[in-house]
């Protein structure tokens, strides 16, 4: 049984999962890269970009989040929050997304009658019951959904949902801090946040359509997606044209592997 052990093991040791949606010929190419060092949590945004550009999350907000389960409910919130992102604005845009993935875990939790008892039960009890769900009834490529799952488990345990006192990653991808104020302008904003928030919302999406008849791959492009991915374009422009006094105040300092 193929799994995605290696691949797993990277992105979690900076602070990632294994994404859906995406081609495995990318992901080891990144996974390649991290495991030589080449990128850490501080350097992995712009190998993240290409994963969530305007012609694909286009593609997910016109043709997949409306149509699967539990999801649909917050397309609207989704949609804005994928704009906001477009236009620069990633606190936003995080904001935004944090309680939908909680929402939305709990929901899907419950539809397959997954006990939960805090926050952080919900996703490591979901995936540990899709596990099962996909080993028991041979659902798609077994092992690499397990180890997709695996790596959503201790993404949630280590970064989303740890407290933000432990936090030791320097972009804050935290629901705590976050939420609760605890983390101000100068904490978080940054695209990578996006990232990891937007692709926490597609791999609920993933979770959702294992019991729904949805495909498991990405949404094709679409004349309406296409509309709308020039439209993200335009945002990207727009966002970069702000007036000074609407632009947020330079404090992404350079960091390095080294985190110096």
């Amino acid at each position: 049984m193929n799994n995605l052990d290696y691949h797993k093991q990277a992105f979690n040791s900076v602070g990632w999962f294994i994404p859906p949606y995406v081609q495995l010929g990318f992901l080891g190419n990144v996974a390649k890269q991290i495991n030589d060092n080449n990128v850490c949590g501080n350097t992995l945004a712009p190998y993240l970009a290409p994963i969530y550009s305007p012609d694909n999350l286009a593609a997910m907000v016109s043709e997949r989040y409306h149509a699967v389960p539990f999801i649909n409910e917050y397309h609207e919130i989704i949609a804005e929050s994928v704009e906001a992102h477009f236009l620069g604005l990633n606190h936003i845009a995080v904001s935004g997304l944090m309680p939908v993935i909680e929402g939305a875990g709990r929901k899907i939790a419950d539809s397959r009658s997954v006990t939960v008892t805090s926050i952080k039960s919900v996703f490591q009890n979901l995936a540990i019951d899709c596990k099962d769900d996909v080993t028991t009834n041979n659902i798609g490529a077994v092992g690499e959904i397990v180890s997709m799952m695996d790596a959503f488990i201790e993404f949630t345990d280590n970064n989303l949902y740890i407290s933000s006192n432990n936090y030791t990653l320097n972009d804050n991808t935290n629901r705590h801090g976050i939420l609760h104020g605890a983390f101000s302008d100068s904490d978080y904003g940054e695209p990578l946040n996006f990232y990891k928030s937007i692709g926490a919302i597609d791999f609920l999406c993933f979770v959702s359509a294992l019991r729904a008849p949805i495909s498991c791959f990405a949404p094709s492009t679409t004349d309406e997606s296409q509309a709308l991915a020039a439209y993200y374009r335009l945002c990207i422009q727009l966002g970069q044209k702000k007036p000074a006094a609407a632009n947020k105040s330079n404090h992404s300092d350079a960091v390095n592997c080294a985190g110096v």
